[in-house]
């Protein structure tokens, strides 16, 4: 795997754990895994400079990544500040209760900003089930919003029909959009898994 696609891969789970806010219950996290702050500190030859605006400067970010009670197969830590996201695969399985320490650089405005989260196959894969159904339940909605659109443009013209079909126009063009956002989350998905 080169680095482009290792890249390509991190940005877009890092894409999705940012909308999904990091908010996965304990149960798709195995039973409370834990990614703790071990150090963080500034990489040689890069100080701050104080102007008005913030500056980004690279940092170390060093942290032990802990399993729950269930061991942890493929563990990925995705490590996220202000201005930056990366993602960190573990070497190694983590059996249940152990630890791994490990370390990824990461720019930052604030080291206070950056902080670490530990995922799992399993966990995509159940996120991957969960926007597929998004994907279908809008392609249904989107399919019934085109019906009633192709029944509207058959009827004769009245200004409640032009209201109707102003509404429904406007609903197919959302639809739309999300489909387009939805597909896109998915396939972003399929490829962490696959990737």
């Amino acid at each position: 795997m080169n680095n482009q696609t290792i890249m390509f891969a991190a940005i877009a789970l890092a894409s999705i754990l940012l909308i999904s806010g990091f908010n996965l219950p304990a149960v798709d996290a195995q039973l409370n895994p834990t990614v703790k702050k071990v150090k963080i500190a500034n990489v040689a030859g890069q100080a701050p400079i104080f102007q008005s605006e913030s500056r980004t400067i690279a940092y170390t970010y060093v942290f032990e990544a802990c399993a729950g009670d269930k061991p942890i197969r493929s563990p990925e830590v995705v490590v996220s500040s202000d201005s930056e996201v990366r993602s960190v695969k573990l070497a190694i399985d983590l059996s249940p209760n152990a630890c791994q320490v490990s370390a990824t650089q990461i720019k930052a405005a604030s080291p206070d900003t950056i902080k670490g989260k530990l995922f799992t196959k399993d966990t995509v894969t159940k996120m991957a089930n969960t926007a597929e159904k998004r994907l279908g339940d809008i392609k249904v909605l989107l399919s019934e919003r085109n019906t009633a659109l192709q029944k509207l443009v058959k009827s004769p013209d009245s200004p409640e029909n032009t209201s109707k079909l102003v509404k429904l126009s406007s609903e197919i063009v959302e639809l739309r959009k999300e489909l387009k956002d939805a597909r896109a989350e998915y396939y972003r998905l399929l490829f962490i898994i696959h990737g």
